[in-house]
């Protein structure tokens, strides 16, 4: 009778421990995001930034945001296809100055003329449904 209780108690103790160890526990991932038209127009989310301004920023939304205890922040860069990679890593280093712990990178090249983004709304004419996987980096 003995054994049978202690059997029945390590089981709920473990199945206590197997339900407590929710996959969705970790956090659900920060957006950063950035784009890059053909001309070089930097927004910072909604925001037309010059180049020296994007650490700032970036920063800026990072600092305004309550976060959630390891919680992962997600640069997603969207440039035009056509631009120099050099320039698109350049502005990803300005993102990571900002701030660079438990961070995920992104980046989307697109056809900025073929799709008509720029200006201020052009997260609104992205279609993240029909855009390829990210090039991403940690």
């Amino acid at each position: 009778m003995f054994k049978k209780l202690s059997i029945l108690i390590l089981l709920l103790f473990v199945s206590n421990q197997v339900s407590a160890q929710n996959p969705n526990s970790e956090s659900e991932a920060f957006f950063v995001n950035v784009f890059i038209s053909a001309n070089k127009t930097i927004y910072v989310e909604t925001e037309k930034t010059a180049f020296e301004n994007i650490e700032n920023k970036v920063s800026k939304i990072i600092r305004n945001k309550p976060f959630k205890l390891d919680q992962k922040i997600v640069y997603r860069i969207f440039a035009d296809e056509n631009l120099d990679m050099g320039f698109i890593i350049d502005v990803n280093q300005e993102m990571l100055s900002a701030y660079n712990e438990n961070v995920i990178r992104e980046r989307y090249l697109l056809n900025t003329y073929k799709l008509n983004i720029d200006g201020q709304n052009w997260f609104e004419s992205i279609d993240m449904k029909k855009l390829k996987s990210p090039e991403s980096t940690n």
